[in-house]
């Protein structure tokens, strides 16, 4: 059978033909010059431009934090200073104790520390620990924690700060010596995800006295802890579930077991079935802190949930379902159920509108609703705060729903202004919007347009004399003559503002060099975050030549500053 010919594919023509040279043959493909047939786009790798300039113009938003040791409020006593060089020493200080001779070790590490730490007393104790815990939680063992830093009365365990409570899935190592365990009251234990839920129940078992519990975090706790609280801690005044498994079936329980005795009760994430069944101990004369879910009253229908589940994703917020009239909590009566609260937190708050919550007057000092979630009603908010601007020290508000009048009456917003600025004992406001919108059209327009109807009053009034903490997200531009002080009859030139941490992250601020010499006003200053502005380097050094005390200031995207001072503020500006 004869070979098969293969078929040679015809040669390609040559595409540019010069008409003022003659055509030669063409070189072979070995021999062809090879060239990049690609464009290159511009990147750090072919720019000819360097690098603090690439970065500047750039988008990076790697977190640049700029800190230095805090500046003292007064002269340190001793005490303050000897807790501080042996927080900061430990490790140093631990390994000293250790002895090797022919490469084994005589003596283990930590003998000389174990001596002194005999010697000290209780309440110095607890100033050191604190301060081993930040500077050194990675290198602490379990072992080393239950032997050393088991302190009574407040067994005292940061998950967040200490790698190994963290990872522990068993806590049977911290349970502390029969003798002990009788005069510990207070059990903080956050953040332990690791941590089982009978590895939990066990630890309280061997804490009959606990007055306190703190599990925030603890996400595997659940029943079998719920069910040891119950048989062992009679004392129980507060407990914080946030972040657990623990449901409204436990939380029934504990309110029937401690309800007239509870003093602070937290829990999220909870979708509350059957509230008269769960609050049917009440009223709860006793409980002052109170942390629910926001949509404990008004929870979405069962058709929003599942078509949410399907989708993965909701496009806007559910409308909230009515209150029944059958059920024994009503907002228009909460005062009747919890008649004595201090501290309310009701994250991603969902009521219908011209909902009113009504609270014992005049004896609210914490109230947080927000950030995110759905639109909160300005008027409910508006009435909270009438009646409690006698003890408000505390606000923290997210997305705003205006009321339905005409943009040129403020939507409201100037209403809660006003109601605001007569809170003359506050020290805290944080008003935060939904950085990408709050998926309300009428709640982003209003935002957007009179946020600073909100702040604004109180900012030139009274607050001046009270406020610490402040924090604006919001959509709207900042203006910086907010921040000047506003000389009046009844306010002396000598007052001091006492405002120690301001955060501004991403605002569209209109004169950064006005708001430079503004903050210059607030003297104690210690913390400042202006990440995503258009602040610079010439507005920074007058920030930090009028405000000496400032420890923290967050400079991340923010492109007006040098790449190479964003983490390097103080010393850069130092050496000037």
């Amino acid at each position: 059978m004869p070979a098969k010919r293969r078929r040679v594919p015809p040669s390609r023509p040559s595409t540019t033909v010069s008409t003022n040279t003659p055509i030669t043959s063409s070189p072979s493909p070995s021999k062809k010059p090879k060239t990049n047939r690609y464009k290159t786009s511009r990147s750090i790798w072919t720019s000819t431009e360097d690098w603090d300039t690439l970065v500047t113009e750039s988008a990076l938003s790697t977190s640049s934090i700029s800190t230095r040791a805090p500046r003292p409020r007064g002269l340190h006593s001793l005490v303050k200073c000897a807790t501080d060089a042996a927080g900061r020493g430990f490790k140093r200080l631990w390994e000293q104790g250790e002895v090797v001779a022919d490469g084994e070790v005589v003596v283990g590490p930590g003998k000389g520390w174990r001596e002194a730490w005999l010697y000290l007393p209780d309440h110095l104790k607890e100033g050191v620990r604190d301060r081993i815990f930040r500077w050194w939680g990675g290198y602490l063992t379990l072992q080393l924690i239950h032997e050393l830093f088991s302190i009574p009365p407040r067994l005292i365990l940061p998950g967040e700060l200490l790698p190994s409570i963290s990872k522990a899935d068993y806590l049977k190592t911290l349970i502390p010596t029969s003798s002990s365990q009788s005069h510990y009251t207070h059990l903080i234990l956050t953040h332990a995800s690791s941590a089982t839920d009978i590895g939990l129940a066990g630890l309280i078992y061997h804490l009959p006295d606990l007055e306190v519990i703190n599990l925030k975090g603890c996400t595997l706790a659940g029943s079998r802890t719920v069910q040891t609280i119950m048989e062992r801690c009679g004392s129980l005044k507060r407990v914080n579930l946030k972040g657990t498994k623990v449901g409204e079936k436990e939380v029934g329980a504990l309110l029937r077991k401690f309800g007239k005795q509870l003093e602070g009760l937290k829990v999220d994430d909870i979708v509350f079935e059957n509230i008269n069944e769960t609050f049917d101990s009440g009223p709860y004369p006793s409980l002052r802190h109170l942390c629910l879910p926001g949509k404990v009253l008004n929870p979405p229908t069962s058709d929003f949930r599942s078509r949410a589940r399907i989708m993965g994703h909701s496009i806007g917020y559910p409308h909230p379902r009515p209150t029944p009239d059958s059920s024994i909590i009503q907002w228009s009566q909460f005062s009747d159920t919890f008649p004595a609260l201090t501290h309310l937190y009701l994250p991603g708050l969902l009521i219908p509108e011209d909902t009113i919550i009504n609270l014992t007057p005049h004896t609210l000092i914490k109230l947080s609703i927000g950030p995110q979630g759905p639109p909160v009603p300005v008027s409910t908010i508006i009435r909270i705060v009438e009646s409690q601007s006698n003890t408000l020290k505390s606000i923290h508000l997210g997305n705003l729903l205006p009321l339905p009048v005409k943009p040129s009456q403020g939507w409201g917003f100037d209403i809660l202004g006003e109601k605001l600025k007569r809170c003359e004992k506050l020290e805290e406001f944080r008003l935060q919007a939904d950085a990408h919108g709050s998926k309300d059209v009428m709640c982003d327009q209003a935002m957007g347009r009179c946020s600073d109807l909100v702040y604004g009053p109180g900012l030139a009034g009274p607050w001046r004399r009270t406020l610490k903490r402040l924090s604006l997200q919001v959509p709207q531009g900042i203006s910086a003559f907010s921040f000047l002080p506003v000389e009046s009859d009844n306010q002396s030139q000598t007052q001091i503002c006492p405002l120690e941490q301001l955060d501004l992250p991403s605002a569209d601020i209109d004169d950064t060099a006005l708001l430079a010499r503004a903050l210059t006003h607030f003297p104690n200053l210690r913390s400042l975050d202006l990440s995503g502005t258009t602040i610079t380097d010439d507005d920074m050094k007058v920030v930090l030549e009028g405000c000496g005390l400032l420890s923290r200031v967050d400079l991340t995207s923010c492109r007006g500053i040098n790449v190479r001072h964003r983490r390097n503020i103080f010393k850069a500006l130092e050496k000037e």
